[in-house]
This record gives structure tokens, sequence and C-alpha cells, in this order.
């Protein structure tokens, strides 16, 4: 056998004082580390079923169709001529229906879910919860105006501008959001 080849102690003992309770002393750093990453997927995963299950609601047909109006609104004040019924926005030339995943619902569920997940202060969290209602619901608004810009004017990338552009700002925003929330408005501060 070779020498240079060491054998594992047979009969490792641990202080429970050093350990907490027994175990080797990983084990008691693990559950602290695991603590916050469980509270944060488990509230991103009730985000999740809160949203998809409030996609199909007749609660999120009447968001629609608020995003809609505003929408038009938005849009007669720059010059434009849009006309609302229900979900459906249209002009002379070009009409969008406005479903589920056009609201701000989807980037307001994730954002949502992080600032529940975060450990602050109640009223921080109601804080954040407005800004985030307020930014993302108005940047949304702003998103479809536009595409309904390009879709009007420049049909060939309105796909692009829609399914590439704007989603990934969309999402980014949301998740600066919440860092720019978690930075200056959390209420929490490492010393």
């Amino acid at each position: 056998m070779d020498e240079s080849i060491s054998q594992p102690p047979q009969n490792v003992e641990f202080d429970s004082a050093e350990t907490g309770g027994g175990g080797p002393p990983w084990w008691n750093i693990g559950w602290r580390a695991l603590m916050p990453a469980s509270i944060l997927v488990g509230s991103l995963l009730v985000s999740l079923a809160i949203n998809f299950g409030f996609l199909g609601s007749s609660l999120v047909d009447q968001v629609a169709a608020w995003t809609a109006t505003w929408t038009s609104i938005g849009l007669n004040s720059i010059g434009f001529s849009t006309t609302v019924s229900g979900t459906i926005l249209a002009s002379d030339t070009f009409a969008v229906n406005i479903v589920a995943e056009c609201t701000a619902v989807g980037p307001l569920v994730l954002f949502m879910g992080a600032v529940a997940a975060y450990p602050s202060p109640w009223k921080s969290k109601g804080m954040g919860l407005l800004m985030g209602l307020v930014v993302l619901t108005g940047v949304n608004v702003i998103r479809i105006m536009s595409l309904f810009w390009i879709g009007a004017t420049y049909p060939q990338y309105l796909d692009v501008a829609h399914l590439l552009v704007w989603q990934s700002v969309i999402i980014l925003l949301a998740i600066v959001l919440w860092l720019f929330w978690v930075d200056r408005m959390a209420g929490v501060r490492n010393v």
C-alpha cells in the first residue's frame, strides 16, 4: 500500500457547541443560506400561480380593456385617430386586440414576487409595489403605443419590435426597478 495516500479518520465526532446541535459544521451554514433562497423561490412560484390563474379570469379582460382605453387616449393625444371597442384598439389603417399578455400583469407579478420575497419592512414593500404598479403600467401603455405606431407605419418590423425588443425591455425594466427598490427604498442596509 502506498504511504502517500491517507485514510479518512474512522470515528469523527463533532462538538455540538461548535455545530449548533450535532452534525458537521457545514450543515448549519447550508440551511442558513437556503432559507432566503427558498423564500424567494416560493414567492415567485406563488406569483406565477397567481399570474396563470389570473390570466384566464374575467378580471384580466377588464385590465386589457383598461389598457386599450389608455393606449387610445395616449395615441389620440399625439395625433392619431383611434377608437376602442372592448379590447380592440383600431384606427382607419390598423387594429390590434389587447390580450392578457399585452397588459402589465406578467411583469408586475414578477416584480411583486421579488418585492414580497425580499426581507424588508411592510411599509417599504408597499411603496415598492405602488412604484412598480405605476412605472410598469405606464411603460406598458407607452410600449403598446409604440407598437401600434410601428404596426400602422412599418408593419414589417412589428414582430421584431413586439416579440424581441419590447418583451425584453419590459422584463429587464421589472428587474432593474426591483434592483432600484432594493438599493433605495427597501429600508434594509448592510453595515
